[in-house]
């Protein structure tokens, strides 16, 4: 997806494939992988509900975005580590954001930064063999990650992934 440029994850992405056990997806696609102050606070303060979530916290590289201002205008919008994420991004030109937030994914788009989610990654990662299969994966998100799909969403993503004719 990116070569060369900073990769910052937000927290649900990171606790999507934590709890799954497929963070190595997130490594297999980008190598390193940032998260601000923030992102780590919430991966701790989960650390009950998403225990691998918590313990991927360690493997993750922490980067702290400098104009606070910035972050204070985004929390105005999101959550601190939503808004540490985009703050990160916009001093680093290029970059690649990894969000499933919605208002996240709006306000990344309002201010031109690029941007991908969990089941982007997944589609990428069945692209580049680092998956056999897109369909099982998101049934996992389902039962340990509780995250929600639509069925007109998930349709999209196995198609996109070669998994749904049509």
């Amino acid at each position: 997806m990116a070569e060369g440029k900073l990769i910052i994850s937000n927290t649900t992405p990171v606790i999507n494939f934590a709890e799954i056990g497929r963070i190595d997806v997130l490594e297999g696609l980008f190598g390193n992988v940032v998260v601000p102050p923030g992102v780590v606070d919430e991966l701790c303060a989960k650390r009950d509900l998403f225990p691998a979530a918590g313990d991927a916290a360690d493997r993750l590289n922490v980067r702290r975005p400098e104009d606070r201002l910035l972050v204070r205008g985004f929390r105005s919008v999101v959550h601190p580590g939503e808004a540490e994420c985009l703050a990160l991004a916009m001093e680093n030109p290029g970059s690649l954001l990894i969000l499933d937030d919605l208002q996240a994914r709006a306000l990344a788009a309002a201010n031109g930064l690029r941007f991908t989610g969990t089941l982007g990654c997944l589609v990428e990662a069945k692209a580049m063999g680092l998956v056999d299969s897109v369909a099982p994966l998101i049934e996992r998100l389902r039962v340990s990650a509780r995250f929600w799909i639509s069925k007109e969403v998930e349709a999209r993503v196995l198609k996109d992934a070669g998994e749904l004719d049509g």
